[in-house]
């Protein structure tokens, strides 16, 4: 009789804490009191052993956690969050950016004109061949201001090309006369231009540039109308100049064609495009050894990301290609060469509005480059900052509201560095859960850059920062697997049962799953990174079905007609201050994940309105299980 009635008991408690697990079933659950309130009866009480594994608790926090009052949700700031109790923090993420340096009207009636990024600043500089004068100019917030020019000194009247070279941390100006061929190298030095030396080329009028490879500096003179093109070294050596003969040359090369060498891998590559064959591209290895180079292997491919005018530069050790249509579209990819086959790989679209039908100039900056468009006086200079991590909607900036109490600025480093200190501020808070979504996801494989983010978060919480279990964290080499946690993780006690221990002042660090993280259908077969079926994250559920008195809730509740049976109509009958979404993390074994909410799940309910209606009483009553000491069956 006495097996008979604890098991009774403990069967009792086990519906209290699950439920039904179906949607048909009308079994009536007591809530658990209110914050404060004395227990009715203390059969009702869901009772928790100070020695247990699982624990059920509850957080509060936003979705979209960067959007403020925008659109009327009233998720208020990052500083009222906080103070306000929210602990779960969701951020979309970009990693890319554009910043638009100057847009003018060119008063000047110039041949050329063109960027270059030295020493952290933003350069233009012009020249016109009606009297030789050559100005440069710093870009200072939005405006133009004149560093140099030749006035006292003008150069002879002519038609030039030019080519900007950043070398042996040395600004050069390389100043090229097709008619003549003759080539001049100028040194730029902030505030002055000093002339270096003058050499002639051998070769006229063609078009220059230049390139690094194993540090030496090359020139490139490709001459359109003879279809020849071809490497010179250019050696600087105390303040002279010596130009070497030709170590390459293609001859015969099909109008319309670009060459851009570059190093990867220790190894010479130059990548060819033809404006002809727009969505096609060639990638060249070239066999540097010996006193001459040779081709030595040809690879083509193509990529829908290649459309209209196509240009591409190398910055900080990476390719990077940009297409610019006329209407003014500007797509941007990273050019790999992964197990020797070359991929463009997806890393930015232009979120501002840019000139249309310009002409379109890129040089390189410290991280990704300068977009220079130009269409008659019109001038447009943009810089497209790739890997800084920035918040946004649909785009980067998109949704985030500076107007209120929230760090002011997009930068995802501003706003966990608020964090922290609030964490160094209150010690003893209740763990803070910041969940990171990857938007547009093939930029995040270049470069693996949610390293960025796990890395962001080590520098700035140190010994607080954990992890939510998952695939992803265990194969990530840089993570600590000891500070991997789950839903089984003592959050308010220690191991001895003290309230002391456990997840206090702690943060935990989740990246959103997505299915098509290195998915060959989403990446042109592109697969530098280890993780699991393709998911970066997989444990950390977001719930299709929640049981609320009995009924099940959509986290997209707002679109009911998309599920079944009575739920729609229960969702019906809220309104937008309840529940946005519910998550939930579960131990690494993930059982019962959708109708089985239990003793062994960390839930949050995120709201766009965190502060009043139905999500402000449904908070309340469940947040009592955070204080619970107790719980029977759990185990």
């Amino acid at each position: 009789m006495t097996k008979i009635y604890i098991c009774s008991i403990c069967l009792f408690s086990l519906l209290l804490v699950n439920g039904c697990s179906s949607d048909a079933g009308e079994l009536e659950t007591t809530p658990p009191p209110s914050q404060g309130e004395e227990n009715p009866t203390p059969e009702q009480v869901v009772q928790d052993s100070t020695t247990a594994i699982y624990r059920h608790f509850f957080f509060r926090g936003t979705h979209n956690s960067y959007s403020g009052n925008q659109g009327g949700m009233k998720r208020e700031g990052l500083t009222t969050q906080l103070e306000s109790g929210l602990r779960f923090f969701e951020f979309d993420l970009f990693s890319f950016y554009t910043e638009e340096e100057l847009q003018t009207n060119w008063t000047e009636d110039v041949d050329y004109l063109s960027s270059f990024h030295y020493v952290d600043k933003n350069y233009l500089f012009s020249y016109s061949s009606m009297d030789g004068l050559f100005k440069i100019y710093e870009v200072v917030d939005g405006e133009q201001e004149l560093r140099y020019d030749n006035s006292a000194d003008p150069w002879t009247e002519e038609h030039r090309e030019f080519n900007v070279l950043n070398y042996q941390s040395e600004q050069y100006v390389l100043d090229y006369v097709p008619t003549s061929g003759t080539l001049t190298v100028h040194n730029y030095n902030g505030t002055v231009l000093n002339f270096i030396g003058s050499k002639d080329t051998g070769v006229v009028d063609a078009r220059l540039s230049s390139f690094i490879f194993e540090e030496k500096a090359f020139i490139t003179l490709y001459s359109s109308d003879t279809g020849v093109y071809e490497i010179k070294e250019i050696i600087f050596d105390n303040s002279e100049i010596t130009l070497g003969t030709t170590l390459y040359k293609v001859e015969s090369v099909p109008a319309g064609e670009s060459f851009y060498p570059f190093e990867q891998d220790n190894t010479l590559y130059i990548f060819r495009h033809n404006v002809n064959t727009v969505t096609n591209y060639r990638v060249e290895t070239i066999d540097v050894n010996g006193t001459l180079w040779s081709l030595n292997t040809s690879k083509t491919n193509s990529s829908d990301l290649l459309k209209g005018n196509v240009k591409a530069v190398r910055s900080n050790g990476k390719v990077y290609v940009n297409s610019y249509t006329a209407n003014g579209e500007v797509i941007g990819s990273q050019l790999i060469i992964d197990d020797g086959v070359p991929i463009l790989v997806y890393e930015y679209n232009n979120e501002k509005d840019v000139l249309v039908s310009a002409e379109v100039k890129l040089t390189p900056t410290q991280r990704g480059y300068n977009l220079l468009l130009q269409k008659g006086s019109a001038v447009q200079l943009s810089t497209i900052h790739i890997g800084d991590l920035v918040l946004g909607h649909d785009a980067p900036g998109d949704e985030v509201d500076l107007t209120v109490d929230n760090p002011s600025s997009i930068m995802l480093s501003d706003w966990i560095d608020y964090m922290e200190q609030w964490s160094e501020d209150h010690p003893n808070h209740e763990p803070l859960f910041i969940m990171t979504e990857l938007k547009e996801y093939e930029q995040w494989l270049a470069d693996a850059k949610w390293h960025d983010i796990i890395e962001l978060m080590q520098n700035k919480f140190g010994d607080k920062l954990r992890y939510h279990s998952s695939s992803g964290f265990y194969t990530e080499s840089i993570v600590d697997q000891n500070k991997i946690v789950d839903g089984k993780t003592l959050y308010f006690m220690d191991e001895n049962g003290s309230k002391e221990g456990g997840m206090r002042g702690k943060v935990v660090l989740y990246i959103q799953p997505n299915n098509n993280i290195t998915k060959s259908e989403h990446t042109n077969n592109f697969k530098p990174f280890g993780t699991s079926s393709g998911i970066l994250q997989e444990n950390f559920l977001q719930l299709r079905r929640y049981r609320e008195n009995n009924k099940l809730v959509s986290p997209d509740w707002r679109k009911p007609n998309n599920y079944g049976n009575d739920i729609g109509a229960y969702i019906d009958a809220r309104d937008d201050s309840y529940i946005s979404r519910i998550f939930h993390m579960q131990s690494s074994e993930g059982d019962g994940q959708y109708d089985n909410i239990r003793c062994t799940d960390v839930m949050f309910a995120v709201s766009d309105k965190p502060y009043e209606g139905l999500y402000v009483d449904y908070a309340q009553e469940q947040e009592v299980k955070n204080d619970l000491e107790s719980v029977v069956g759990c185990d």
